[in-house]
């Protein structure tokens, strides 16, 4: 049986799991606590009908000192919100938007700027960390490698926090990790980032979200007792919105990813669900429709090399994102897989795969104290950037060769529209809890129990369309060629009729949900292919399937993609069953 646990396991000092892990002192600041403690005394206080499940613990944390953590002695305008009310409280839209702009204003390496508005007029703001800077209304769409934001040197990289409202470490770490390489350029740790690195920081992506705060709101979270809401202004869940493309939020985001095209991509959440004994767990992209050379490197290179910085900075646990299976029922469980996310565009990490670009998805641990979550996310993305620094030239030298092979007839034909999961072929061990029932609820009890499990959070393909010259796709479908474009694909139109080999698709069947989701009811489509010779009219528009993001552009447009474009009703117009599909795969170039 292979076992995937990491060093640092939560250890007494006699060797046995549980209790008071061993502690060490991260430089600069007061030592993080480990994850034990905490949690199992959090845990079983809420069993034995103490503090209620969900709130934090009855003791503080002891309050951050500014010198220990910002350098500048009694000074706590540098703080976060957070820290500053001893992990009592978090930050609200006003107090991250003074922040960065304070941190624009101390260090010349650093730009504020924003990205777009949200549907309630907030602007998204965003923190630009460069040396040498970058100057930000210099930055253009659609620039070569070499006069590209990173340069031929640097590599960019997005960090976001806070996309759920209520999901409130990220946007109190990453602030926290921006000034401490601002207020300490010079330091190693912080040089090593800066000589390789160009950091785009959105702490607060949802602003409308969380300003709608609320006691309770994250259910058994524990701390801070108010947080925002996971819904964006328009009741959207955003990190189920990166294929449709329907909040002012994303399409924001996505713009930045156009034009800065950031090599990776971290995004920074809370877990619901599983008892466990990781304080972060993180996932990467696993849609097999993305390059599999960029899947691979995040799993095989990536992630082992994050997690073992990780656990030799701080000795805290990391593991694979998930859950125990049947997770979501209230009776005990046979605790026999670890199962992961679906393998689906919406979500941003996965998103990001997509377009062949790097992902890492931070989950820190519900139950655990809230400044212990915070100090996880913190040092679980430094670690991500000590790894994307380390290995800077050599992810360079790959996203460019995948962006080659994209472009041209090198890259792969076949691109999997719909993927199934299965287990990877050995076991893992899980470090969990011995759980119980009281009064109808699952808990965690304070005795840890290591859990054998298949790990599932594997995806393969289970369908693969060739991918053609280009998609034709009739103008009045204007909602779905905008999208195309705000996701950043070339598109053309055409000036005349053209006379092209053509597949078209018969709609065998259209399937809706049986309920709404995200103001949309999906529909699955079952289709036949034909061959045939077909006169596309002027005006219609061409996507290329031969461009940087053609694995993209083939996902979105082939009716039957597991989460495409016509999964959310952007062609339901013409979709009917007995009849073709509007959008035609052109097979090869039009003739002259």
């Amino acid at each position: 049986m292979q076992k995937l646990m990491l060093r640092g396991r939560l250890e007494s000092k006699n060797g046995g799991t549980g209790g008071h892990a061993r502690v060490m002192a991260l430089p600069g600041r007061r030592p993080v606590r480990a994850i034990a403690c905490g949690l199992v005394c959090f845990a079983a206080t809420a069993i034995a009908g103490g503090q209620p499940a969900g709130q934090p613990p009855a003791a503080p944390a002891p309050a951050l000192s500014a010198q220990g953590d910002a350098g500048h002695g009694e000074d706590t305008s540098l703080l976060t919100v957070a820290e500053r009310t001893s992990f009592e409280a978090t930050a609200r839209y006003d107090d991250v938007v003074e922040l960065l702009k304070r941190l624009d204003e101390l260090s010349p390496l650093a730009r504020y700027t924003t990205i777009g508005e949200t549907t309630q007029g907030r602007a998204i703001p965003m923190l630009v960390i460069a040396d040498p800077p970058v100057e930000i209304d210099r930055i253009d769409r659609g620039v070569d490698a070499d006069t590209a934001p990173g340069g031929p040197e640097r590599l960019t990289v997005l960090a976001i926090g806070n996309i759920h409202g209520g999901e409130v470490d990220g946007k109190e770490a990453l602030p926290m990790l921006a000034r401490e390489i601002l207020t300490r350029p010079d330091a190693p740790e912080n040089r090593a980032l800066l000589d390789k690195l160009i950091l785009l920081v959105v702490p607060i992506y949802n602003c409308d979200g969380n300003e709608r705060v609320a006691e309770g709101s994250r259910g058994p979270q524990n701390g801070p007792r108010v947080t925002g809401a996971r819904e964006n202004g328009q009741g959207l869940d955003l990190n189920r919105d990166f294929i449709k493309l329907a909040a002012p939020e994303t399409r924001a985001l996505v713009s930045v990813i156009n034009q800065w095209d950031p090599a990776l991509f971290i995004d920074c959440h809370i877990t619901n669900g599983s008892f466990h004994r990781y304080i972060v767990t993180y996932a990467g992209a696993k849609l097999p429709a993305g390059d599999a050379r960029v899947v691979d490197y995040t799993r095989q290179r990536l992630f082992p090399e994050i997690s073992s910085d990780f656990a030799g900075r701080t000795e805290f646990e990391s593991f694979w994102y998930g859950n125990f299976n049947g997770e979501w029922s209230d009776h005990s469980q046979e605790h026999t897989r670890w199962e992961t996310f679906p393998a689906e565009g919406r979500f941003g990490t996965n998103y990001v795969g997509l377009r062949n670009r790097l992902s890492v998805l931070v989950e820190t641990y519900t139950y655990a104290p809230f400044e212990e979550r915070v100090r996880a996310t913190q040092e679980f993305v430094r670690s991500t950037l000590n790894v994307a620094a380390a290995r800077a030239d050599e992810v360079k030298r790959l996203l460019a060769r995948v962006d080659v092979d994209a472009s041209f007839e090198a890259g792969p034909d076949a691109i999997a529209i719909k993927a199934k999961e299965s287990p990877w072929p050995e076991k893992v061990e899980i470090a969990g809890y011995v759980e119980e029932v009281v009064d109808g609820r699952r808990r965690a009890t304070s005795q840890p129990r290591e859990y054998t499990v298949e790990l599932w959070d594997r995806y393969e393909p289970a369908l693969k369309v060739d991918r053609p010259y280009a998609y034709a796709i009739p103008p009045q479908y204007t909602r779905a060629i905008d999208t195309l474009k705000g996701h950043g694909l070339w598109a053309s139109t055409l000036d005349r009729d053209v006379e092209v080999e053509a597949e078209v698709y018969r709609v065998d069947s259209a399937t809706p949900a049986s309920r709404e989701f995200q103001g949309h009811v999906l529909v699955d489509l079952s289709v036949t292919p034909r061959r045939e010779k077909r006169t596309l009219p002027a005006g219609w528009v061409l996507v290329r399937g031969r461009q940087t993001l053609g694995n993209l552009a083939v996902y979105l447009l082939e009716p039957h993609s597991d989460d495409g474009l016509a999964r959310w009703n952007f062609f339901d117009a013409g979709v009917k069953a007995g009849e073709d599909f509007p959008v035609v795969r052109v097979i090869s170039p039009p003739s002259e």
